[in-house]
């Protein structure tokens, strides 16, 4: 075989080679790219899933929320006592918004003499009480129509842990859990008679 022969025959087989090395290049890029499309659907899927999951939960917190509100609503409404103490009118979920506070209220009880602010939800942890605390405060500031009227705070929920109990009685917070459809006053800070007593 002649050199020129040779050398054209190298050089085909070369080409061969580089073709061959292309396609099958292509074809592995072809198979990542499907395996990386499948690994992102995937990932969409669970992402999804998980977003999902998250509504469902969330929905579900927030349902139990508006029940227990509801339900501890509708006992007060139907008693417009707390403890010894009595009441003439009953709100729901008051708003205001003034001089860049903002804040909303669960139940507000009022009668002659004293405001009462109750927060309530399902399960009320020891962090929660001190926004009762703030919200006494905000309300001072956002209704200064009510300055001459003794306001309280009440945490109010179906369940009440014995450390949420203890920081709110701390506070001199009303506690009131919920048995069935009736309250149950577990610390009561405020007492008619003294209350009587100081104005006689």
């Amino acid at each position: 075989m002649e050199l020129a022969e040779f050398r054209k025959q190298i050089e085909s087989e070369m080409a061969e080679s580089r073709k061959e090395n292309k396609r099958m290049l292509a074809e592995s890029r072809k198979e990542t790219d499907k395996k990386m499309d499948e690994s992102r659907k995937r990932n969409d899927e669970r992402n999804k899933s998980i977003d999902k999951l998250k509504e469902l939960v969330g929905g579900m917190s927030n349902n139990q929320g508006i029940v227990a509100e509801e339900e501890l609503f509708n006992s007060f409404s139907k008693s417009m006592r707390l403890g010894d103490l009595e009441f003439h009118s009953i709100d729901r979920n008051v708003k205001r918004h003034a001089s860049g506070i903002q804040d909303e209220f669960d139940i507000v009880l009022t009668n002659s003499n004293l405001i009462m602010l109750v927060e309530v939800k399902t399960k009320f942890h020891p962090k929660d009480v001190n926004k009762v605390l703030n919200k006494i405060s905000n309300f001072r500031k956002l209704f200064p129509l009510y300055q001459h009227m003794e306001i309280y705070g009440a945490i109010a929920g179906k369940i009440l842990p014995s450390q949420t109990i203890e920081t709110a009685k701390k506070h001199n917070l009303f506690v009131v859990a919920q048995e069935g459809s009736d309250l149950k006053v577990l610390n009561m800070p405020y007492k008619k008679e003294t209350q009587m007593s100081q104005h006689n």
